[in-house]
């Protein structure tokens, strides 16, 4: 038996499954079996599958993990609700924290990281003080407090919504909001303050139920599910303009406005 393989699976074979030269195993092992058999005579080839990795649920120490990350994940939410740290600190100190009792590898830590989604709110970023220096969101500003003028506070809100989710089909949630937020931070509109029009902007970013490529995960049970661009729509519209209508009469009641 060769080091490493779980005792009795050759045992455990039936007569007429025995091993052959030839076969192909498909083994879970301890992670540096590869350096270790790579040029052995046991096998023929030796590869590693990309992406791979055992079923931890079982074990002891995973249960253990699995109760010390849900903690670590509790605790972080509850000091930055609380503002004892900030959401930088408070996360770092959590992926660290996760990393060091091997919840994740730091090789799958970095994995995740998005280098598209970075790259694209970094180029936001540019786009909006583009925006601003060009004086295009003053003028879209200006716009948007004769709109608000006219209709009051709460259809002002809901046309906020209503832009954010529409922008946010086309370019992504993270470059919506960082586009939108130069335009309403000069936005001076009685009855509306900054922390309403974010938040229905946060809200708005992440209304992706128009089409199947808005998001990640509409495409990906667009096909699997049998759907079509139009499912999609009839019943995203609707579920945007409730959306909207609650976010936007929720802002406006529940959250403080300074500049009232």
């Amino acid at each position: 038996r060769l080091p490493g393989l779980r005792p009795g699976i050759f045992e455990q074979t039936r007569e007429d499954n025995r091993l052959r030269p030839g076969d192909t195993l498909l083994l879970e092992t301890y992670p540096n079996f590869m350096a270790s058999y790579a040029d052995s005579d046991h096998f023929a080839l030796v590869r590693l599958i990309d992406d791979s990795a055992p079923p931890r649920h079982d074990q002891f120490k995973d249960q253990v993990r699995r109760v010390a990350a849900g903690g670590i994940y509790v605790t972080s939410v509850v000091l930055v609700a609380t503002g004892v740290l900030s959401l930088l600190v408070a996360m770092t100190i959590a992926a660290f924290l996760l990393v060091g009792i091997q919840c994740v590898t730091i090789h799958a830590a970095f994995r995740s990281v998005k280098g598209r989604v970075v790259l694209a709110a970094i180029a936001a970023f540019g786009l909006g003080d583009g925006l601003t220096n060009t004086n295009i969101t003053a003028k879209v500003a200006e716009q948007v407090v004769a709109l608000g003028q006219d209709f009051g506070p709460i259809w002002l809100l809901f046309f906020v919504y209503l832009t954010t989710a529409a922008l946010t089909s086309l370019v992504g949630n993270q470059a919506t909001v960082i586009i939108l937020y130069s335009i309403v931070k000069r936005l001076d509109v009685p009855g509306v303050g900054l922390e309403q029009l974010v938040i229905v902007i946060i809200i708005g970013a992440s209304s992706s139920f128009v089409t199947p490529f808005s998001y990640q995960t509409n495409l990906m049970v667009w096909r699997a599910g049998g759907y079509s661009f139009a499912n999609y729509a009839q019943l995203g519209f609707p579920l945007v303009l409730l959306s909207g209508a609650t976010a936007a009469v929720l802002s406006h009641y529940v959250i403080p406005n300074p500049n009232a």
